[in-house]
């Protein structure tokens, strides 16, 4: 069954970035441009995936990691939800692929002997220990969840509950295959599942779920396809990111290539589709290479200067764009910048 469900998977991610590949440049939208109104889309967007029990999460998966032997799984999946850079959490999941068709001892996600554990927080040792506690799946663990000090990135004390994470493992000897959700009371505010194996050229790795603050919900699919070569590695990445409520579909691919040497090349191509605008950002950076053009509605509208510790937003033309405007392009770039990232916690184990 959870071969079929792999699978089925891999056939998603597939049309995932046929869909991409071909409606890339689509501009599709209204014919006119709120910009207040596509600073609220993004602002949706991102909110899905910031609830406390989210971030409580994000914030203990390394901890949760530790446990279970340094899971590379957990630590990597977490990176992928929640806020870091598209090539570093590219290269995160990338770790994860089975290496010569075999699951490493290093990214398997739950030592046997832990199954149908709940652990919990200990103040003592600052880190999880077992308890009798019952309540987790057969198949995989349980972790409370606490309140964390954002400055410190410990669980405030005293402790705060905030829900719990289960991780369940369905993987086999060549085929990672795991399931992480995170719970308080009856809302499910975090639930993806994870799965990766080699290929005859490198691997494929595929996250699928959906993320809410209680109110908003976005449904989240991304896929990596990692092809190994004699000199180096190539990576393609591709991210859509569905919110129903605001009928916004972002989608994103992002193709690496000389991963293995110092001066990498990523081509982008952004696409937030909605009923306030099509937004488009597109163009390649790396070491050497720093500009990235926006589109609205199918014409250039402004630039993206990476250059420095912050972008720098002008119009197409050089000029200065308004306020409103580049409020709405700063949320546009924000957004992929951390949603490489926004998964950051998704595969930290």
């Amino acid at each position: 069954m959870r071969v079929t469900h792999y699978a089925r998977q891999l056939v998603a991610a597939g049309v995932a970035l046929a869909v991409a590949a071909c409606s890339g440049g689509d501009s599709s939208g209204p014919s006119e441009f709120n910009p207040q109104g596509t600073t609220a889309d993004m602002s949706a967007a991102q909110s899905a995936f910031q609830s406390q029990q989210s971030s409580s999460f994000a914030v203990l998966s390394p901890s949760i990691s530790t446990v279970l032997s340094g899971s590379a799984v957990v630590k990597s999946s977490a990176l992928a939800v929640r806020g870091t850079n598209a090539v570093r959490a590219a290269r995160e999941l990338a770790a994860i692929v089975p290496k010569g068709g075999v699951v490493q001892a290093a990214v398997m996600a739950i030592p046997q002997q832990y199954l149908g554990t709940t652990f919990v927080w200990d103040a003592g040792t600052s880190g999880y220990v077992a308890s009798n506690l019952t309540g987790a799946p057969s198949t995989g663990v349980r972790f409370l969840l606490y309140a964390v000090d954002p400055l410190m990135l410990q669980p405030v004390e005293p402790l705060v509950e905030t829900g719990y994470v289960d991780i369940t493992d369905h993987g086999t000897a060549s085929t990672v295959d795991v399931n992480v959700k995170v719970v308080e009371g009856a809302v499910v505010y975090l639930s993806y599942d994870v799965t990766a194996q080699a290929t005859a050229s490198g691997g494929i790795v595929h996250i699928d779920g959906y993320a809410s603050d209680g109110s908003t919900l976005a449904n989240f699919e991304l896929a990596i396809t990692l092809t190994e070569t004699t000199n180096s590695e190539t990576l393609a990445y591709t991210y859509q990111v569905n919110v129903p409520s605001r009928h916004l579909t972002l989608t994103w691919t992002l193709d690496m290539t000389s991963m293995n040497q110092g001066d990498f090349t990523a081509t982008l191509d952004f696409v937030a589709n909605g009923p306030n605008g099509n937004v488009r950002l597109i163009g390649s950076y790396g070491a050497s290479l720093q500009t990235l053009t926006i589109q609205v509605n199918g014409a250039d509208f402004a630039t993206v200067d990476l250059g420095g510790s912050e972008p720098v937003i002008t119009g197409a033309d050089g000029q200065a764009l308004s306020s409103d405007d580049e409020a709405s392009m700063q949320a546009i770039v924000e957004f992929y910048e951390n949603s490489g990232g926004m998964l950051d916690g998704l595969t930290a184990l």
